[in-house]
């Protein structure tokens, strides 16, 4: 509930702290004493536009604050600065003014001439309503909504998806086409160095041919080869070594150099044998080393890079692939949420249709009994084809303050204390979630036995929520747990507005004051009498 509300420099307050009670609390006064001031701040504290003009002459800002008891918000407050943007806060942290309609919107409802405003509104109208479900339909729309999260959910998904398909398709293109150009290739680690080296081998054929034949032919083939050399250069030395051992080793050695240079001279043939390339051997190297490095330029700079580009590429190609049976399957799952949303959507209606008309009459009702005897109150419940988050139908609260007049949308024919007064009936029937009401101007064109009714009603919703009204009616005011009085005076040459809350003794007094403009004996006997009627009724 609200405990305390505390104004600086606005309007004609200069300094003001308020602290409220539980149950209802009634604020009287003169007519222009500044009554409706205390609503237009708590207004602003549940995100009303901010007017600069509230700003108290000769200041330079000026500050609302309201004290709450609440597990999560112990502080909603707004600032109004004369020539720049004002600020609102929430337990003492910036906010935007968004978030402190909508937290402080779920602390305190306003109904009066120009705050009840959001009973207009389509949305509230459906949630009005939909207090009055019973348990099983309210489990209803509970499923209901989190059906719509879900389908809602796919539908995004759906649509990101169909979003990137024109892109999903290309890249399906150009991947399929990058790894057949990969796979074609039959590529192996290691070939390109080995390509190089048969490369540089057939491009310089005839040079190492010629070497070749040149080493051969002076090793084992001229005449004056290098192995017959060393051959009777072998046998001159086994001879003389039979007459010194020294010559006799080096004979052996010799034999062995002998050995291996006609070994080599046999593997120069074999070689000069086999040297004789295919025809266009080096125009075949030559294209699959082009065919590498083209694919070294897109994949990768060595085989190895290049083969695991491909693994990569496959694995996206599965993802993609696997997005079209995605498609197929969100596709599946968005007919099967909207076939339940559309069962629920129906059962809903039936049950919003049947609770309307006893809304409707009860509210009729109370009407009658609030000073409106000629009133009808009706709601249309109309089903449509679009899924919303509360289900497929459009609420609209209609009424009809006169005999012969058809009820018309609320918005259209209400006026500003009609509002207030179907607010505390819908607030009375339904049980609002919220813990604190506001009602300025419910007792507007209205008095005597209606007036009591007004204040019944007032003190009944106060059994279970804090209540505060602005009235001008001792009958309202007699219901109050707690009433303040609202004065002017003039101080300093301006005038401040002022709040008391007043004892048993100055209640009776205001009440005198209310009932007959002075204070007399007769007036003040009324009001005890008001005071204890309001006692006992309660």
């Amino acid at each position: 509930m609200l405990i305390a509300l505390e104004l600086r420099n606005f309007a004609i307050i200069e300094e003001l702290r308020i602290e409220l009670a539980p149950g209802l609390n009634v604020l009287t006064g003169e007519t222009g004493a500044g009554k409706s001031i205390v609503v237009g701040a708590l207004a602003l504290l549940t995100g009303d536009r901010a007017d600069h003009r509230l700003i108290r002459r000769g200041g330079t800002s000026a500050l609302i604050q309201g004290i709450f008891d609440h597990p999560v918000i112990e502080s909603a407050s707004r600032r109004l600065v004369a020539n720049g943007r004002s600020t609102a806060r929430l337990n003492g942290e910036l906010v935007t003014v968004g978030e402190l309609a909508s937290q402080g919107g779920q602390l305190v409802a306003i109904h009066g001439q120009h705050t009840s405003q959001t009973l207009l509104g389509a949305g509230e109208q459906r949630r009005q309503l939909d207090q009055l479900l019973p348990t099983k339909d309210r489990n209803k729309l509970a499923t209901y909504r989190e059906t719509f999260k879900a389908y809602t959910k796919v539908i995004e998904e759906l649509s990101a998806l169909n979003q990137t398909a024109r892109e999903r398709v290309r890249k399906l293109d150009i991947l399929a086409f990058q790894q057949d150009e990969i796979e074609s290739a039959g590529l192996k680690p290691g070939e390109d160095v080995e390509l190089q080296e048969r490369a540089l081998n057939l491009r310089n054929a005839e040079k190492i041919a010629q070497g070749t034949g040149k080493a051969l032919g002076l090793l084992i083939e001229s005449e004056d080869n290098a192995s017959a050399l060393l051959a009777e250069a072998t046998r001159h030395l086994a001879e003389t070594g039979r007459y010194h051992k020294t010559l006799a080793v080096l004979a052996e050695e010799l034999k062995e150099a002998l050995a291996s240079v006609e070994a080599i001279g046999s593997e120069l043939g074999s070689f000069l044998g086999n040297l004789e390339p295919e025809a266009d051997a080096l125009d075949t190297v030559e294209r699959r080393i082009s065919t590498i490095e083209r694919l070294k330029q897109k994949y990768g700079d060595t085989i190895e890079a290049i083969l695991v580009y491909l693994a990569e590429a496959k694995e996206e190609l599965a993802e993609l692939e696997n997005t079209e049976s995605s498609l197929a399957s969100l596709e599946a799952h968005r007919s099967q949420l909207r076939n339940r949303l559309a069962k629920l959507g129906e059962d809903l209606h039936k049950a919003r249709v049947s609770v309307a008309v006893d809304l409707g009459e009860r509210i009729t009702e109370l009407c009658h009994q609030l000073g409106m005897p000629k009133a009808r109150f009706m709601i249309d419940v109309a089903m449509r084809e679009e899924f919303t988050p509360s289900g497929l139908d459009q609420v609209r609260f209609h009424f009809s303050a006169n005999l012969g007049e058809n009820p018309e949308p609320l918005s259209a024919v209400a006026s500003g204390g009609e509002l207030s007064r179907i607010m505390l009936a819908l607030n009375v029937v339904t049980d609002s979630e919220l813990p604190t009401l506001v009602f300025d101007e419910i007792d507007s064109g209205i008095g005597g036995t209606t007036a009591k009714t007004v204040g019944k009603l007032l003190k009944k919703l106060a059994e279970t929520h804090q209540v505060l009204v602005v009235t001008h009616l001792p009958q309202v005011a007699a219901f109050a747990d707690a009433q303040f009085r609202v004065d002017k005076e003039e101080k300093g040459g301006r005038t401040l507005t002022r709040v008391s809350r007043l004892s048993s003794e100055q209640r009776e007094i205001e009440l005198a004051r209310m009932l007959s403009g002075n204070v007399t004996e007769a007036s003040m006997n009324h009001a005890r009498e008001l005071l204890a009627d309001a006692q006992s009724t309660h």
